[in-house]
This record gives structure tokens, sequence and C-alpha cells, in this order.
């Protein structure tokens, strides 16, 4: 047989539970998790800019409509305002003046006479007025703003001289037309 010694048998020992190994994270799979955090943070950053930037023009474009609008409503309450200033200025017109004086039953004197309040003189030769300033043959000053106005009506200022309207834009003065028919109407003094 052989001269080497036997082995002696080696005790038992348990058997040693086996560990559960991991491998380690590789220098490739480290750098792979940054850019792929970094790609998701930049796409959700051009996200974010895209949707602010179509929020922000979709309130431009309101802003615009409202503008545009506005510049319109503008424009309507201008061409009103002119139109009623003409409106104002042939209503004011001497020739208008005049018609309207006539048809309420005004005359207009052709001479005229001036007291002299100092001394009591009457200077200029008195005569009843009973003159026209129009003429016989109408207006001798032509306005064709004025061809389709109209005239002055008394008893339609007499109805509504005492309506709460009229009464009111008097400031209550009591200023308020005769309502007498065939009389010039007149404020009522006291």
């Amino acid at each position: 047989m052989s001269a080497l010694p036997l082995a002696s048998p080696r005790p038992a020992r348990s058997p040693a539970p086996r560990r559960h190994l991991e491998a380690a994270p590789t220098r490739a799979y480290r750098r792979a998790r940054p850019r792929v955090l970094s790609a998701v943070v930049t796409i959700a950053g051009i996200g974010a800019i895209l949707l602010a930037q179509l929020l922000l023009s979709i309130v431009l474009a309101e802003g615009a409509y409202t503008i545009a609008g506005l510049q319109t409503e503008q424009r309507d309450l201008l061409r009103q305002e002119q139109a009623l200033t003409e409106q104002l200025e042939v209503l004011s017109s001497t020739q208008n003046l005049t018609a309207n004086a006539e048809h309420l039953g005004m005359v207009a004197s052709g001479n005229p006479v001036f007291l002299d309040l100092s001394t009591g003189a009457v200077s200029g030769d008195p005569t009843p007025a009973g003159g026209s300033l129009t003429g016989s043959s109408g207006n001798q000053i032509g306005n064709a703003l004025l061809a389709g106005s109209t005239l002055v009506d008394p008893a339609a200022d007499d109805r509504t001289a005492g309506s709460p309207e009229n009464s009111a834009a008097g400031g209550g003065s009591g200023a308020q037309a005769s309502s007498t028919p065939g009389t010039i109407p007149s404020p009522t003094t006291r």
C-alpha cells in the first residue's frame, strides 16, 4: 500500500447558507440611468414650454379679438357723435331758429328801437312789429340740410311740459310752458 498516512476525516460542518449574489452595476449601466433621466426631464421641459406657448398664443388671440371689437365700437360711436353734432348744427342754424320762431307766432321787428335807460329817451322810429325775416318767398338764404326738418309744435310742447321727464330735466325751477291754447309758450316766472 502506500506510505502515505490516511487523512483524518474532517468534522462535518453545517452547510453554509448560499449568499444571494447580485451583479454589480457596470459603468455602462450607471451611465445609462442619468441619460434616461435627463432625456425624460428634457422632454417634459419641452412639453411644458410648448403648452405655455400655446396658452399664451390663445390669450393673445383673445385679446386681439377684444381690441378689434372695441375699435369697431369706438368707430361706430365716433360716427354717431359726428351725425349728432351735424344734426345739432342744423337745428341751431339761424334759418331753423327763424322758421321755428315764426311758426310759434313770433314776429320780427323790421325797425329796431333802443331805449336809453339813463335819460329815458327812445332812439329810432317805433313801429308795430309785423315783419318776417324769411321774406314772402320763404328763406332767403338756402340751407339744403333744412329740407326735411320739422318745425316745433307748441301743442306737443304743452303736453310734454308736465311730464315727469321734462320737469326733472328743468331742474325744478318751475319753468313750465303755459298751457293756454293760442298763446306763445313762455316760462312761468314768480
